[in-house]
């Protein structure tokens, strides 16, 4: 430092330094020098200068150029020449027609080349557009504002080396909008800033365009929408012109749309009639981000379903840009461990390939008919449940219908995470699902499944809690386009067991569009039923215990809609046993139509053999809260009295037992009564009207009898009353049993009895007894002889009434006439 400030000290320090202060102000010299030379050359010639620009301008459009004002920026560009074009506006031939101008810009900057302007030419270095609109319009007829460029003239002369040539380009607050109502197309950018430096070879030119931009549109097809509509568009472009292929290519990675990168190459064809475009996009991206890219008719589709990690995508455009309807479109996309959310729940772990395409078969267009998604090797969990779909394809987006197959294999008691387990719990068992189904989608959403293959299960445990019944079985499902079979079930609690076949008509069209027209045939064998355990099945439970649930995605509104869904069908359970039991009442060979619809129960052509007779019956059970409520129609032939009595506890009555009465019962019974679940009768229900006549009887040590032999015929055996007839006719209301005509002939004594019999309190019978020994009258065979004999003689009237703990009491009495 002391030798260099030593240094410049020195006379000879001072001289350097006085010659470099000379040159440095010689040179700014010369440069403001030379500069207010050109302003003054460019205020002297700036007339010369505009109408230079004009003509340059005019030259290659077939329209109107128009420049407010002509300026100059001091020492831009240095060492060019730098004007600026203020109010500049382009109106090509037919502005009159519609209206709108080609280019109109506040400001535009052009850097001119000095050397070309001393020899009275105008090269331009640089362009720069600031607050700038660029507007290309055809209307619906047609008339276009972009055709004003004139086109070149063909010549045999060699290119001019003095060819002009943009070197730069650069934007700034710059709207770009090319319209085109005729085919429905909008392309609206707002720029930011655009720069590019011209890079110029034999065949063209090249650059590196640096871009900010936010699209306002992208729109192929207006009435869909645009694509990344309101994203802001940033990063580096590389573009490359070839004049021998007439087209632009572009290349750029990690091009900014949005908050995403995207690697693009994409060409465009400069054809004026079919001009091509080739555009194919890289990325990964968010399921919901990459939809919000898309236009609205898109998005509406996948916005139903979301992936909760990115996912690789590829996009492809292909087509002609003055075409009219949309590019061919070309998505795929690999999902990988993905979560899948939808309407009807989580997806997890899920992995498939997916292709979407407006282009299925060549030559139909590209639109919504004749789009598809096509999904290949689907794999998921779906509640628990393992799903493998290794083709489908979602067809015609006007109209979507989803096709393809569906397998897995999975523990049945997975199934409670879907119904739920206040319908039915699922303990053990394992299924095997193999299926192709065909699925309507309406309002984006999957609506009315229809399904071919099969479902078996095998070893399941289950519990179906409202009908209180728990069974291990296998079951098959057999989908067929005819009808859904049902095989292979089979039920066995305590000593009831049962074989279970069946299948519902036009199942798959009928669950959805009509369920109440369903009516599911089901076919029960069985060597023996308990009938009042079955019945136990079939009751209807307003309210039960809550049962905890697991957590789900799916609302217990969602399973509540599947039950109700199938409570709506018609089931018809044709039943077949061998042996029956009801009560005390044991049958054989019986055969019985049950049909359940809207939670009603109708048995029609009841039969069964038992007592040495037969029964037959129709009936109606309605659930009502804890009971069931009974309408039926009962034809019994030919049963044996005390077996039947038996059957039945006598029905309540304690004055006789059933070894009391022999004979063979037949009767006809129009009833309504209530029922437990379990089965029973409810005390005092009763209500109906009752026939009967019973064949070769006899009453033996029958009490009521004995008690009347003793006060009215001492030396007669009334012990044992043999009769060949005796018929009734009854109707009852709750306890009470009122006996139109009661009338027995036998070979001891006639009598008929009418009034009120009273399975509790409130008995008033009226007993009409003929004292005449009838021995004789019994050995005549005709009958209207046999019966104009039956009340000769003295007739005693008695009433029978309660007594004491059940037991009956006679007096002498009768009932009165009734009016």
């Amino acid at each position: 430092m002391e030798k260099l400030k030593k240094f410049f000290e020195t006379s000879r320090a001072k001289k350097i330094l006085k010659r470099i202060s000379f040159f440095i102000i010689g040179f700014l010299g010369i440069i403001i020098i030379l500069f207010i030379g050109l302003r003054i050359y460019f205020y002297q010639n700036k007339e010369r200068i505009m109408t230079e620009i004009n003509q340059k301008i005019n030259e290659n459009i077939s329209g109107q150029a128009s420049i407010g004002d002509l300026g100059y920026k001091f020492l831009i560009g240095f060492p060019n020449f730098t004007v600026v074009l203020n109010k500049v506006e382009l109106r090509d031939s037919l502005y009159p027609v519609h209206k709108r101008s080609v280019l109109k810009a506040e400001e535009i900057e052009v850097r001119l080349n000095v050397l070309s302007l001393l020899h009275k030419k105008v090269d331009i270095e640089r362009v720069v557009l600031i607050d700038t609109k660029i507007d290309l319009f055809k209307d619906k007829n047609g008339v276009s504002n972009s055709n004003i460029f004139k086109p070149k003239p063909k010549t045999n002369k060699p290119k001019s080396e003095t060819e002009t040539e943009i070197g730069e380009v650069d934007f700034k607050d710059v709207v770009f909008i090319s319209q085109n109502l005729q085919r429905n197309k909008l392309f609206h950018f707002e720029v930011n800033s655009l720069k590019c430096k011209m890079n110029y070879n034999d065949d063209g030119w090249g650059t590196d365009l640096h871009l900010d931009v936010f699209a306002k549109s992208l729109a192929f097809n207006t009435q869909k929408g645009s694509f990344i509509k309101d994203k802001r568009v940033k990063g580096k472009l590389a573009v490359q012109f070839s004049k021998s292929k007439n087209k632009i290519d572009i290349l750029t990675e990690g091009l900014g749309i949005g908050d995403d990168d995207f690697d693009i190459k994409a060409s465009f064809g400069l054809d004026k009639d079919h001009p091509m475009m080739d555009i194919n996009i890289k990325t990964n991206i968010l399921w919901l981000n990459a939809a919000h890219l898309l236009d609205p008719h898109i998005f509406k589709i996948l916005n139903h379903f979301n992936f909760t990690k990115p996912l690789d995508a590829q996009c492809s455009i292909k087509g002609d840009m003055n075409a009219g309807g949309d590019p061919e479109i070309i998505v795929d996309a690999k999902i990988k461990d993905n979560v899948l959310v939808s309407s009807e729940g989580e997806t997890k772990d899920c992995s498939f390939e997916a292709r979407y395409t407006n282009n299925f078969k060549n030559g139909l267009g590209n639109n919504d008919i004749n789009s598809a998604i096509i999904i290949k090797k689907f794999t998921g969990n779906y509640m628990g449940i393992p799903v493998v779909i290794p083709n489908a394809a979602i067809n015609n987006l006007e109209k979507p219908v989803a096709t393809g197959d569906f397998r897995s294999k999975f523990e049945v008691e997975k199934l409670g995470n879907i119904f739920g387990e206040n319908f039915i719990k699922f303990n053990s068992g394992t299924a095997n699902v193999n299926l192709k189904f065909n699925v309507d989608i309406v309002a984006l959403r999957i609506s009315k499944p229809r399904f071919t293959g099969k479902v078996d299960i095998e070893k399941a445990n289950m519990f179906v809690r409202s009908m209180n019944l728990p069974f291990q079985t296998n079951i098959l499902l057999d989908f067929t386009q005819e009808a859904l079979f049902i095989r292979n079930i089979k039920y066995q609690r305590d000593k009831n067991i049962v074989f279970l076949d069946g299948k519902i008509d036009n199942f798959l069209n009928l669950y959805y569009d009509d369920p109440e027209k369903m009516v599911a045939v089901l076919n029960i064998k069985s060597p023996f039923m308990d009938v009042k355990k079955f019945m136990t099945t079939l009751a209807y439970k307003e309210k039960g215990a809550e049962v905890k649930e697991p957590k789900k995605v799916e609302t217990k509104a969602d399973a509540k809609k599947r039950i109700a869904l199938v409570q709506k069908c018609q089931v018809v359970i044709n039943l077949n046993l061998d042996k029956m039991v009801y009560s005390n009442l044991t049958a054989k060979n019986a055969k019985i139509i049950v049909v359940a619809k809207n939670r009603q129960f109708f048995i029609k052509q009841g039969a069964i053999e038992t007592c040495g007779g037969k029964i037959t019956f129709d009936s109606q059970m309605i659930p009502q809260q804890n009971i069931f409520g009974v309408k039926t129609n009962v034809n019994i032939t030919s049963v044996d009295i005390p077996q039947f009595l038996t059957s039945f506890k006598n029905f309540g009555v304690k004055s006789f037992q059933p070894q009391n009465i022999n004979g063979k019962l037949s009767a006809k019974a129009d009833l309504s009564i209530q029922m437990t679940q379990s089965g029973d009768m409810v005390d005092d229900s009763a209500k109906g009207n009752l026939q009967y006549d019973i064949k070769n009887g006899s009453l033996t040590n029958f009490k009521p009898i004995m008690k009347v032999g003793k006060f009215a015929f001492p030396n007669r055996n009334v012990s044992h009353i043999v009769f060949n007839d005796l018929s009734g006719r009854a109707s009852i209301n709750g306890s009470l049993v009122n006996v139109d005509y009661f009338k027995v002939s036998s070979n001891v004594l006639n009598f008929d009895v009418e009034g009120v019999y009273s399975f509790k309190q409130g008995t008033k019978l009226g007993l009409v007894i003929p004292l005449r020994n009838p021995e004789d009258d019994y050995k005549i065979k005709d009958l209207k002889e046999r019966e104009s004999k039956r009340y000769k003689g003295i007739v005693v009237r008695l009433l029978v009434v309660d007594g004491k703990n059940g037991e009956m009491k006679i007096k002498l009495g009768s009932i009165p006439k009734k009016k």
